[in-house]
């Protein structure tokens, strides 16, 4: 294995474990030290690749929002309407809440640890969140193909609002029904 080979594979390492560490224990909550000492990292290599804990925790938000969408998109692809997309996020939801033992949203628990955070990390959030709030807009564009642009907008944008309501209500009683009432709120808004 070459030089930058190596360098590459032990980012991908301290990245993976600060992505658990951050994760598990909470962006706050997890010291440099700990990732380095579970990455089997020096200290030297670990700012080789990362600054500062900010920017691993900018680098963790973005593979973060790329491995959610990736498993949403899985978990919605097979569906053949945009209204069957739409029951579909929240189908996806309450699976997605089960199979991490209701910790969460990632860019949610960051940002509630961290309400000054640095504006990069705040930025990352937003996105993310900005892009769901897009995709909902763009399934009930396409599923009242005859409703306003404006109609569109504000219609996707309560069902994100209701997605982000549940995913917190999830959470925190770790019961289904935040999700039973908000898929029957949904079934009734389509």
């Amino acid at each position: 294995m070459n030089t930058s080979t190596r360098s590459a594979t032990k980012r991908a390492e301290i990245l993976q474990v600060a992505s658990r560490l951050f994760y598990e224990q909470g962006y706050h909550q997890t010291g440099v030290q700990q990732i380095i000492a579970e990455a089997g990292a020096a200290k030297g290599t670990f700012y080789t690749h990362f600054k500062s804990k900010e920017e691993l925790g900018l680098a963790w938000l973005s593979a973060r929002h790329t491995t959610w969408n990736g498993w949403l998109q899985d978990a919605i692809r097979d569906q053949p309407t945009a209204r069957g997309k739409i029951l579909g996020i929240f189908e996806f939801l309450g699976t997605w809440m089960e199979d991490c033992h209701y910790r969460g949203c990632a860019f949610l628990n960051t940002l509630c640890e961290m309400p000054d955070c640095d504006p990069a990390i705040r930025a990352e959030i937003a996105n993310h969140k900005r892009e769901l709030k897009e995709l909902f807009q763009s399934l009930v564009a396409q599923h009242q193909p005859e409703a306003s642009q404006a109609d569109s907008q504000q219609l996707g944008t309560v069902l994100f609002l209701l997605f982000e309501g549940t995913l917190i209500e999830l959470q925190n009683f770790r019961e289904p029904w935040p999700l039973d009432g908000a898929r029957q709120h949904v079934e009734s808004l389509l």
